[in-house]
């Protein structure tokens, strides 16, 4: 924490991910540092219920006082605190903070939750001229997310970034006043800095390390060809699913999707529970198909989709099925095996 000429700097990291947030017009009657335990200081002031507060450090502590409450926080000497780089002054390109916000949205959920011998706990993030593509994959789904930039370098850039960072990300940009703005990135060797747009009580920075592992070939994953496309509406899709997956759990975790003409019936099944049918109107072209997927996948992707209509497509009961919006979203779903 540091402050000076009005306003203050709040500085984290895990030596991993870091966050560097500037406070303006802030009442600064003394310039200084002061070096706080994260999570103690956030709770003091989550507990406090004043719109102000008076902070002061010293090399060893650090207090926060408000009308009734006072609080000493021992801490340590800010100089030994690791430096978080400033956003540089060159070589970033710009894209709107609400479609890297899309972007993020629809490509992070799909990320591994466990660590793999290929980066997966990660998004894969190409930039190339006025295209940023973003894809994630836990090897079971994928996801695909295109949009567009300003300023990109024009031989394609690749960066891995980790799912933490990607989150942190996604806070910043959901809490920033000017969400329609733009936000900043740099792709190092090593690194990624992400400037999100200023509001008016200052601005933030996420930097982090980016993962060092190899990405899969996730061009090899998208079906290049299908003869089975079914065309719905997204939030009667997402309803449908959300209903039938009531009676489903972890041992058995799957609803079988049967499309015939115009109609698609979603079926569950469950020994101790019971039995759900789903039924709604869809515009299918081909062969009857009868599918299984897990239903959360199937929900996951579907509430990122803007559009009111979305499409899905097949090859068949074992091959991966394909959810599309436009050329903007892909998103690319293994089958599973109901008995």
């Amino acid at each position: 924490m540091v402050a000076e000429k009005g306003a203050i700097t709040l500085l984290a990291t895990d030596l991993e991910v870091g966050i560097r947030i500037e406070l303006k017009k802030m009442d600064v009657q003394e310039e200084g540092m002061g070096l706080v335990p994260a999570e103690r200081f956030h709770a003091i002031l989550r507990e406090l219920e004043e719109d102000t507060v008076a902070v002061s450090s010293t090399e060893q502590e650090t207090t926060i006082t408000a009308p009734g409450s006072h609080f000493k926080i021992l801490g340590d000497n800010p100089e030994d605190f690791p430096q978080v780089p400033e956003f540089p002054e060159s070589g970033a390109f710009s894209v709107g903070a609400d479609d890297l916000l899309t972007l993020a949205e629809r490509t992070l959920f799909a990320t591994a939750k466990e660590n793999t011998r290929y980066a997966l706990n990660g998004v894969l993030w190409e930039v190339d001229g006025k295209s940023l593509t973003l894809v994630a994959t836990d090897g079971r789904r994928l996801s695909l997310a295109k949009g567009k930039c300003k300023d990109g370098p024009e031989k394609k850039a690749t960066a891995i970034v980790p799912s933490k960072a990607m989150q942190l990300m996604v806070r910043c940009l959901t809490d920033s006043t000017e969400a329609t703005g733009t936000a900043r990135v740099v792709i190092g060797e090593k690194e990624i800095l992400v400037e999100a747009p200023p509001g008016e009580g200052g601005s933030s920075v996420i930097y982090s390390r980016l993962v060092d592992g190899h990405f899969p070939k996730y061009e090899d994953v998208i079906p290049k060809d299908f003869d089975k496309k079914a065309t719905m509406g997204t939030g009667a899709f997402l309803a449908a699913v959300r209903k039938a997956a009531l009676l489903t759990n972890e041992e058995s975790r799957g609803v079988m999707l049967k499309f015939s003409g115009g109609e698609l019936v979603i079926t569950s099944r469950t020994p101790e529970m019971g039995e759900a049918e789903i039924r709604m109107a869809v515009v299918y072209e081909g062969d009857d198909l009868e599918i299984g997927f897990n239903p959360q996948y199937l929900m996951d992707a579907a509430k990122v989709i803007d559009a009111e209509e979305m499409a899905f497509t097949f090859k068949g009961p074992s091959k991966p099925g394909v959810i599309l919006e436009g050329k903007t979203f892909t998103h690319v779903v293994m089958p599973v095996s109901i008995v």
